[in-house]
């Protein structure tokens, strides 16, 4: 009878073990435990070694009319202590009936929207240090005082509208303010040493930014109504209300970001503009200085009444192709270059799609790949004659209807344009993809001055029947004819002392083409895929690559000078060597 009694005991006692957890896999890091206030909550295992610890999910099962929640330190799963040190990401969201919460010691990072919209929750209790909190941690609850621990303030009341933050404070963590649209001031004390650039995100009401002297890390000089970081001499937040002081040298992340700021003055002293400074305000024109090197991306996005730019950097670099610096500016019709702009960046003005005007200085010799690529209603464009180089699809899907050149340089050959066209005299570079996929175009000729084709000049021009080469052009670059699939045949000039690899390649009716005695080597590839018939090749060639007539599958004959046939069998594989034909 004794027995049976320790067997019942033994079996009642697995079936509560049974209760409070699940059955897993061996290697499933995921399980539930029942916590004090009665609810079994969900765990991931982040560390499987010392320390052991957990991240917690949020409720298992059925949340309705939980009152109160108190998370433990520590849960006891298969003969391991694991703390629990992470709240997840919309782990407790939405429990309406929610009115205190108890986060233990172990706690120091809670995830984004953790408590959002837990309508009833007041009362937070927390036992450690709270290092990270995510953006709208508690949007949508009933806490109405601040929430600090230890040196950190964690988060900040949406409804409240002037706040000094606590002296003593060191951190203020990153989305401490993010909600809080009816802020209207704020004081930073001269413990602050943390703010992130996100910090007053979204503060869209804020008008006064008080630094207290002897801050020893952040300023707010000459009442700028900022906060800058004093040793980089960086803003990191500004409002409607700020000024950027001189000796201000970058302009941080999201300083001035959904500010409703409509007038701002960029010192000489700035040299860095960051990602989204001044997204979505309402700035009517604005003055890029001369000192500026960077400007990130979609630093001035969004503004919709931003209708001028006067553009005076004189060394900026490439900006951000993905999220453009001046994208959705729908009242951006005019940019305007400083006369000591040497480059246009590549990418500066892509996709302003209702920019009208560009004035060019005389001291422009660069403009930058994709500059007004699909700037739609850019109709015309005066290009000065200091411009030296021109890059890849400047005008690309652009309203430009007319060929841009200048004395020195040509262009842009638009899609639409005729199927005849003459290159202006003077020109003595045609542009890499200059006349790339131009449609319509059947006929082309080439001026005595110009000297260069670059890469892929006529590259996928697949209505080109003819083109009529120059007899001063020297070099050819790569894939220059690339998929010219209509042109039957080409008279190369005696001047050409270059072709580079691929310039044929896909010419599926090209028939015969005569090599001058001024080149001395075929790269790779270079009638590769096309369709070559005849060849001729002069004594002067030294060179050719095993690759030259790679599936040339029409090739017939590869006319040589007399008595070389020998010289070019060591240059050509044995399955060419049927083709050589003397005369």
């Amino acid at each position: 009878m004794k027995e049976i009694t320790i067997l019942i005991a033994f079996i009642m006692c697995s079936i509560a073990a049974m209760a409070q957890t699940e059955v897993h896999a061996p290697n499933d890091p995921n399980f539930s435990m029942k916590c004090k206030t009665g609810q079994y909550l969900r765990y991931t295992i982040t560390s499987k070694e010392s320390p052991y610890t957990v991240t917690i999910n949020g409720i298992k099962g059925d949340s309705e009319n939980i009152k109160k929640l108190e998370i433990p330190e520590t849960v006891h799963y298969r003969n391991t202590d694991f703390e629990v040190t992470v709240i997840n990401k919309a782990a407790f969201a939405n429990i309406s009936t929610l009115t205190s919460v108890t986060i233990p010691k172990t706690v120091k990072e809670i995830k984004a929207e953790a408590f959002n919209g837990c309508t009833a929750l007041k009362t937070i209790k927390i036992g450690g240090i709270i290092e990270y909190c995510g953006k709208n941690t508690f949007s949508g609850t009933a806490i109405s005082k601040p929430i600090y621990t230890g040196k950190n303030l964690v988060y900040y009341p949406a409804n409240l509208t002037e706040y000094k933050i606590n002296e003593g404070t060191e951190k203020v963590l990153e989305y401490a303010f993010s909600d809080c649209k009816e802020m209207s001031a704020i004081t930073i004390p001269a413990s602050v040493k943390i703010i992130y650039a996100k910090t007053f995100a979204n503060c869209d009401k804020l008008e006064n930014i008080v630094v207290d002297e002897g801050n020893q890390t952040f300023d707010s000089r000459d009442n700028c109504n900022a906060i800058i970081l004093t040793s980089e001499n960086k803003v990191v937040k500004g409002c409607k209300n700020s000024t950027i002081p001189n000796g201000i040298k970058t302009i941080g992340n999201i300083a001035f970001a959904n500010t409703n700021i409509s007038k701002i003055e960029i010192p000489n002293s700035v040299t860095t503009i960051e990602d989204s400074a001044f997204y979505n305000n309402e700035i009517a024109s604005i003055t890029i200085p001369e000192s500026i090197t960077k400007i990130g991306a979609s630093a001035f996005a969004k503004n919709k009444k931003l209708a001028v730019v006067n553009f005076n950097a004189t060394n900026c670099e490439a900006m951000n192709e993905k999220h453009t610096t001046f994208e959705q500016c729908q009242s951006l019709t005019s940019v305007n270059f400083g006369d000591n702009v040497k480059t246009i960046p590549a990418n500066s003005f892509m996709n302003c799609e209702e920019l009208r005007y560009a004035t060019l200085s005389n001291s422009i010799v660069e403009i930058g790949d994709k500059a007004f690529y699909e700037c739609k209603m850019l109709s015309y464009m005066e290009l000065p004659n200091s411009i030296e180089k021109i890059g890849n699809l400047v005008f690309y899907e652009s309203g430009i209807s007319e060929p841009v050149h200048s004395d020195v340089l040509f262009a842009y050959m638009p899609t639409n344009y005729a199927t005849e066209y003459t290159i202006p005299e003077g020109t003595k570079t045609i542009a890499q993809k200059s006349f790339h996929y131009a449609g319509n175009l059947k006929s082309v000729k080439i001026p005595n001055s110009v000297t260069k084709i670059e890469d892929f000049a006529f590259s996928e021009c697949y209505d080109i029947e003819n083109i009529t080469m120059s007899n001063s052009i020297e070099s050819i670059g790569y894939r220059a004819l690339m998929y010219c699939t209509k042109l039957k045949s080409i008279t190369l000039p005696n001047t050409l002392k270059t072709l580079e690899p691929e310039v044929f390649l896909g010419c599926e009716n090209l028939e015969s083409v005569t090599i001058p005695n001024s080149i001395n080597e075929l790269k790779d590839r270079l009638f590769s895929n096309s369709g070559i018939k005849y060849v001729t090749l002069p004594i002067s060639i030294k060179s050719i690559s095993s690759k030259t007539f790679e599936k040339c599958s029409n090739l017939k004959y590869i006319y040589i000078p007399k008595g070389t046939t020998e010289q070019f069998k060591k240059m050509l594989d044995e399955e060419y060597h049927s083709k050589l034909r003397e005369k």
